[in-house]
């Protein structure tokens, strides 16, 4: 029996065209006497089923990709556009190289900071939390070994302020444990859901989503036990005469009073910020449709993009167990929603076809679904690009970035 190989596949739309590239092994052709061979190289650490996975770019195409190799160090792949050629450098093995602990099996990753300035969360092999930065002197690396361990299945999720770094995690409570980084005074840790009123039992099996935004703002999201999205929103009220130094307040938000539906079983919930600086959340229904929540200043619009796709079509159902993940588009007012979902025989989604006879084939094609509003299309780009497997026996995370386009990542199992 084959042994199987994984790599990290990057999915990209370059000058109105998808492609991809497998970036641990390059194609190529050696000569056997007089016939050639065609086979794969191995040009950086292969990823082991089970890797986390974690991106961040830049407008300028810059990108970095961050995964786990068969050591379990965590790995960063970078690419270079203003290199003369713009290309893939060298990677860096973080255990070999500054002695970086090595990740926990199945340890999900969390990404924040600039190109050039990255943080990089994952769980060591005692599951506590490890925070890589990079500086102009090199990476460093500490663990928070004060707070809980992480559960065996544990999400992460990580934002930024202009106060601090913030780590979101599962303990083996199912608590929300937030641990924080405040430069030379370390880090301190919360239970947020000891800590704040009224929050909800998350679900054993929820994901988290999270961001920071201005002075100390900071929004997390998760699945209840019921499955409902909620938000919890940690705020800084300025000072007033009577109150001079402020305060700050969490407050607990749950979106089904706005209309969201619940969410599929451990759907996992994918966050980004729209024009103005508003949140926007995508996940699976019961269904697995998707699903977009947008604050919209007063309140919450709901959207059924997965189903209204495509004039009412709809787009295809998301598989069981399928990731998600979600990126702005480039003025920040359009969503490219990516999941698993069922090829259709002609290569495309419903209202695209253009042949074959529409039955649904396979139930791990990527698909993306692009929109904004009530306009949503779907595509499949599994079927389009023929894309090597997306590994499924142990699921696949997917990962998203705009730079000069939209880019999707996941680990592939052949």
């Amino acid at each position: 029996m084959a042994k199987k190989v994984y790599s990290i596949i990057e999915v990209a739309r370059q000058g109105g065209e998808w492609e991809y590239s497998d970036l641990n092994f390059v194609a190529e052709s050696t000569r056997d006497g007089g016939s050639v061979r065609q086979g794969w190289r191995q040009v950086r650490p292969a990823a082991i089923p089970g890797s986390g996975l974690a991106v961040a770019g830049s407008a300028e195409d810059d990108r970095r990709v961050y995964y786990q190799d068969v050591d379990r160090s965590l790995v960063q792949l970078s690419y270079a556009p203003s290199s003369s050629d713009g290309h893939w450098g060298p990677y860096r093995a973080f255990t070999p190289e500054i002695g970086a602990p090595s990740a926990a099996v199945g340890s999900a990753l969390a990404v924040t900071g600039r190109i050039d300035g990255q943080r990089v969360h994952y769980f060591d092999g005692d599951r506590h939390p490890v925070r890589l930065e990079e500086r102009p002197g090199g990476w460093t690396y500490t663990v928070c070994a004060d707070g809980p361990p992480g559960s065996l299945i544990s999400p992460l999720a990580a934002g930024v302020t202009e106060q601090g770094e913030y780590v979101y995690y599962l303990d083996d409570r199912g608590h929300i444990i937030e641990a924080s980084w405040h430069g030379s005074q370390g880090w301190s840790v919360a239970d947020l859901s000891a800590g704040i009123e009224g929050c909800p039992v998350p679900s054993p099996l929820t994901r988290l989503a999270a961001t920071g935004y201005g002075s100390d703002g900071r929004l997390v999201y998760y699945l209840d036990e019921r499955n409902r999205p909620v938000q919890l929103e940690h705020t800084v009220i300025a000072g007033t005469k009577k109150n001079p130094e402020g305060s700050v307040l969490w407050q607990v938000c749950d979106l089904s009073v706005f209309g969201a539906p619940a969410a599929a079983v451990g759907g996992p919930p994918a966050l980004l910020l729209n024009a103005a600086d508003r949140p926007r959340l995508c996940f699976l229904d019961a269904d697995r449709m998707v699903v977009e929540v947008e604050f919209n200043g007063c309140g919450w619009d709901i959207r059924r993009a997965g189903a209204d796709a495509d004039l009412g079509a709809g787009a295809p159902r998301a598989a069981a167990g399928s990731a998600l993940a979600a990126v702005a588009g480039a003025d920040g007012s359009e969503s490219h929603v990516y999941y698993l979902g069922t090829a259709f025989a002609g290569g495309e989604a419903p209202g695209h076809r253009s042949s074959g006879d529409g039955l649904p084939g396979g139930d791990d094609s990527l698909i993306e679904l692009g929109g904004a509003g009530d306009k949503w299309a779907a595509r499949d780009l599994g079927a389009e690009l023929d894309l090597p497997d997306v590994a499924t026996a142990v699921p696949s995370p997917i990962a998203a970035v705009h730079t000069s386009g939209p880019r999707v990542y996941y680990v592939s199992e052949e």
